[in-house]
């Protein structure tokens, strides 16, 4: 990061860094400009001490969602084997893949966990590391596509997945992050029994983006309800911009609720 009285004024802030980025070990793959990568922080075996893990990236899923480590800083084509690869670490700012309308300075985008679009960024969970503030006004709704932003720092965001739940029955989620559920017909209640957390603090949203006709998203919850006394067993949620929004503690608060129905 260079903020000398002479570095280029049209530049980014930025705290770059070289990373390995991991193959697939079966064929090239092509990754984008603003795609966001996780740290591979399992890498090896558990009980070896290896630095490496948190010099390794790759796309982001459900597994390593609380471990963001950046945007690509270009676009690359990444060999079976692996390559190294530049990113913009969390505190830059730089262009972000969006696949949302984005307006300067107005609210959050987050990147996305897992499925077609892992990396990219979409609707706003968490504040923190994997969210971003848009420095740019542009509608990526239709194309995805480069917004300009500001990625932010702090205590992990855990990212955001957005899952389509037509088949119903037991569905896995996140752990933590932001879980949004686009419209969709389930063929019987999708269903999610939420384990408990394991850090003191971790965050976790279920957000309603589309109705969800037929069946509803069912989820138990080992917890507390918002007065801090009467145990909260499960929400059910079919209906757009209902949400739940737990934080563990030893067990699972509500410290927010809209819509739904609590059991």
């Amino acid at each position: 990061m260079d903020c000398s009285i002479n570095s280029p004024l049209a530049l980014g802030n930025v705290k770059q860094l070289d990373v390995w980025f991991e193959g697939n070990g079966a064929s090239a793959q092509t990754v984008l400009e603003g795609q966001g990568v996780c740290y591979n922080w399992d890498y090896g075996t558990a009980a070896t001490r290896t630095p490496a893990r948190y010099n390794r990236v790759e796309l982001p899923t459900i597994l390593n969602a609380r471990h963001f480590a950046g945007v690509l800083a270009q676009g690359y084509t990444v060999p079976a084997g692996g390559r190294v690869v530049t990113i913009y670490a969390p505190g830059s700012v730089c262009n972000v893949l969006s696949r949302v309308a984005n307006t300067i300075g107005v609210g959050l985008t987050t990147c996305e966990a897992g499925g077609t679009y892992a990396g990219y960024f979409n609707l706003g969970g968490f504040e923190g590391e994997g969210t971003a503030v848009p420095l740019q006004t542009v509608d990526r709704s239709s194309t995805a596509g480069l917004v300009l932003a500001k990625l932010q720092e702090g205590p992990p965001s855990g990212l955001c997945e957005v899952l389509t739940c037509t088949a119903g029955g037991a569905t896995a989620m996140m752990v933590g992050g932001t879980t949004f559920f686009a419209t969709a017909t389930p063929a019987t209640d999708a269903t999610f029994t939420v384990a408990n957390g394991t850090l003191p603090g971790l965050k976790k949203r279920f957000y309603i983006v589309g109705n969800q006709t037929t069946g509803n998203i069912v989820i138990t919850i080992n917890g507390i309800r918002v007065d801090g006394s009467t145990a909260l067993v499960s929400d059910t949620m079919d209906t757009a911009a209902e949400e739940i929004t737990l934080a563990w503690n030893g067990d699972w608060y509500c410290t927010g609720i809209v819509g739904g129905t609590p059991a």
